[in-house]
């Protein structure tokens, strides 16, 4: 049995054509999950912040309204030293 050199090239060409086209498959499916596995990283460090920058805004809105409080509190005793100061101009007791 004699094997023709063109046949024996062809082969060789054809099996090479084969490994190289399953290894660029092989590295596209590795780069494809590597860009999912990246974004899914992404999205996760985008939701932890913005979890985070919810705390944030909460724990703000809780010390402001407890300062709002203060100052409601506080006006409110300015409010009444300034009308007990002017009822006792009018009744005249200096």
């Amino acid at each position: 049995m004699k094997i023709d050199i063109n046949i024996l090239i062809a082969f060789s060409s054809f099996v090479l054509a084969l490994l190289t086209t399953g290894a660029g498959a092989i590295l596209w499916y590795v780069g494809t999950e590597k860009k999912k596995f990246a974004a899914e990283r992404e999205f996760l460090h985008l939701k932890n912040n913005q979890i985070s920058i919810s705390a944030g805004i909460a724990e703000l809105l809780k010390e402001m309204d407890r300062r709002l409080d203060i100052i409601d509190r506080d006006i409110l005793e300015i409010k009444n030293i300034l009308n007990y100061h002017h009822q006792k101009s009018l009744r005249g007791d200096d």
